[in-house]
């Protein structure tokens, strides 16, 4: 009984005076056949041992903070914390992101969808007599206002005559679905122009995506339907130089 009191009472005094020290752990490792060889390990560390055959070897070991440890307990306490794992590589991820500059402000013509661009592509019309209901070569362009809106003017070219479409749009973010494919998809409207013998205008509305394929160039899928004489619908597939 009273060899259990002193025991008690020696360890409140050993764990008080823990508090306003710090941490330094001492180990034991082989050392050429000898049972205990003190070790010193850095006062910043706690290290997990493990016996393996009568010698102790350092299996895991983690940093302290840097005040003063006041408990036991503080000394065993796992760091927690939110682990996000990129699957992308830097440079795609700034494919995606809005450039920005040397002071971190972003650059006027891109959006969150991507850099603006410059390209060419071609027309499969599916309905009407126009540029857009044709199969025609086409001039696609985007010019990045805002994070979210893009103005994107784009000319169709047949042999007689030309069509010219200026939508605004609203650029979503960028949308990863599966592995690395990217792309960013927008919806928006404006005006369509037919600049023909019989010239005529109307509204138009389109939709699309932008899909990364480097930091130079993006390929660019869309639909427009334009309300001109007839109604014309179209779906462009373009590819433009990113600057």
């Amino acid at each position: 009984m009273k060899l259990n009191l002193l025991a008690g009472l020696t360890l409140l005094l050993t764990s008080s005076a823990i508090g306003g020290v710090a941490a330094e752990t001492v180990i034991s490792s082989s050392c050429k056949g000898q049972k205990e060889c003190p070790v010193t390990v850095s006062h910043k560390e706690v290290t997990k041992l493990e016996n393996s055959a009568n010698n102790l070897t350092i299996v895991e070991s983690f940093q302290l903070p840097e005040e003063k440890v006041s408990t036991v307990a503080e000394l065993t306490v796992i760091p927690q914390g939110n682990a996000v794992i990129l699957n992308s590589s830097p440079k795609a991820i700034a494919q995606l992101l809005p450039p920005t500059d040397s002071n971190g402000n972003r650059i006027f013509r891109s959006t969150r969808s991507g850099p603006s661009y410059l390209g060419v592509g071609l027309n499969f019309g599916l309905t009407g007599s126009g540029n857009l209901g044709d199969r025609s070569l086409v001039i696609v362009s985007k010019l990045g206002l805002t994070e979210t809106v893009s103005v994107r003017p784009s000319v169709f070219i047949l042999a007689d005559f030309v069509s010219i479409l200026i939508p605004v749009t609203y650029d979503f973010e960028p949308q990863q679905p599966f592995g690395d494919f990217k792309f960013s998809p927008y919806i928006g409207g404006g005006i369509a122009i037919d600049a023909g013998s019989n010239s005529s205008y109307g509204g138009l509305i389109t939709a699309g995506i932008d899909i990364p394929l480097s930091s130079v160039f993006t390929v660019n899928v869309a639909a427009n339907l334009a309300f001109l004489n007839n109604t014309d619908l179209g779906i462009v597939v373009g590819i433009g130089y990113n600057f």
